[in-house]
């Protein structure tokens, strides 16, 4: 199953800063019944992505590693990260906190 604009948002914030913030991956769950599983290993892939492109993410967050030596990670989504990493942290933290609030 695809994730939603919604969980990208959320999982692009946790990527990049706490994702405790707005109710942990717990929150995001909650939201539409992905695996807690599902949530980490898109946030871990999330963070390869910016380390790939240069951009600071949460230091508490591992890279996702699972990639020969050389190759790069999977892009999933990545037009729409690269949209949501752009916007000020106050921004994407007041939309994150909206989305939490819908459910």
């Amino acid at each position: 199953m695809r994730y939603t604009s919604n969980e990208i948002t959320l999982c692009a914030y946790a990527a990049l800063y706490d994702t405790q913030e707005f109710g942990g991956a717990e929150a995001i769950h909650d939201l539409t019944g992905r695996s807690l599983p599902s949530i980490k290993m898109k946030i871990r892939n999330m963070a390869a992505m910016l380390d790939e492109e240069g951009i600071a993410h949460n230091s508490h967050v591992s890279p996702l590693s699972g990639t020969p030596p050389g190759q790069k990670a999977r892009r999933t989504d990545w037009e729409e990260v690269k949209l949501i990493v752009s916007m000020p942290k106050p921004q994407l933290q007041s939309l994150c906190r909206r989305i939490v609030e819908l459910k």
